[in-house]
């Protein structure tokens, strides 16, 4: 259990951006930036006692973006729209571990990232 989260600690954020550009329908998009910035931070912490990501994940993005927390919660809300919308479907599902039937929550879809990215598919 604790390797799983240990995972995500040497994790690089441009191994995070790179994923995300990789399912995302508009990479140059600065929402793929603070949704890889989401997933990073997210991976750093212990999944396993929950997180919000409005209480604890956003105030630390809004900090390095200097952007409003509403700002970047509507951010990652529209990423996911994006990824679902105009992203690569089937490499989505891949790293979801099945198949969506309809978009995942932004919560969700972080999850899906970073169970993917520290290779603790349970976290699910």
């Amino acid at each position: 259990l604790n390797q799983c989260v240990k995972g995500g600690i040497d994790m690089v954020l441009n191994d995070v951006v790179s994923l995300v550009h990789s399912i995302s329908g508009r990479p140059a998009n600065k929402r793929c930036y603070h949704l890889a910035l989401v997933v990073y931070h997210c991976c750093q912490i212990l999944l396993y006692n929950g997180f919000c990501l409005e209480q604890q994940i956003y105030p630390l993005i809004s900090h390095e973006t200097g952007l409003s927390t509403n700002t970047i919660s509507r951010n990652i809300a529209r990423a996911t729209i994006d990824c679902w919308e105009y992203g690569d479907r089937k490499k989505l599902e891949r790293i979801a571990g099945r198949p969506l039937s309809e978009k995942p929550s932004p919560k969700e879809f972080v999850l899906y990232l970073c169970a993917y990215l520290t290779g603790c598919p349970d976290i699910l």
